[in-house]
């Protein structure tokens, strides 16, 4: 029981990291890290899944935009849980990538333009 509060910490940090970039041009690099870290034996599994979830996601109207980014957290906040409930040797890598891309996170909904003009 004592890993169970920062693993959980830690997976819904690192949904809420992939919900922010959901919808930008860094989406393909975190999926593709998180999933790498996570469950490097299932990687192309795990990276359908998040993609699966991201076009649920962008598909919808733009008033639900908000909501809908706040069940892909807490779907992803439950896989990546899980993931890491499995495989808790991953938490220190996982923490490394979000601690390596924080910086170019953007910050607020609206500031999705000056996070992806960094990557270009």
């Amino acid at each position: 029981m004592a890993r169970e509060e920062p693993l959980r910490l830690l997976a819904g940090a690192a949904a809420g990291a992939l919900a922010t970039v959901v919808d930008t041009e860094q989406w393909s690099d975190l999926r593709a890290r998180v999933a790498a870290v996570l469950a490097p034996e299932l990687f192309d599994l795990v990276s359908a899944r998040m993609d699966e979830a991201r076009r649920r996601l962008v598909a919808v109207p733009r008033v639900r935009l908000e909501l809908a980014r706040a069940e892909f957290t807490t779907e992803w906040r439950g896989s990546i849980h899980t993931m890491l409930w499995e495989r808790p040797e991953a938490a220190g890598p996982l923490r490394a990538v979000l601690h390596d891309v924080s910086p170019a996170l953007p910050r607020v909904a609206g500031d999705f333009a000056a996070g992806t003009t960094a990557r270009r």
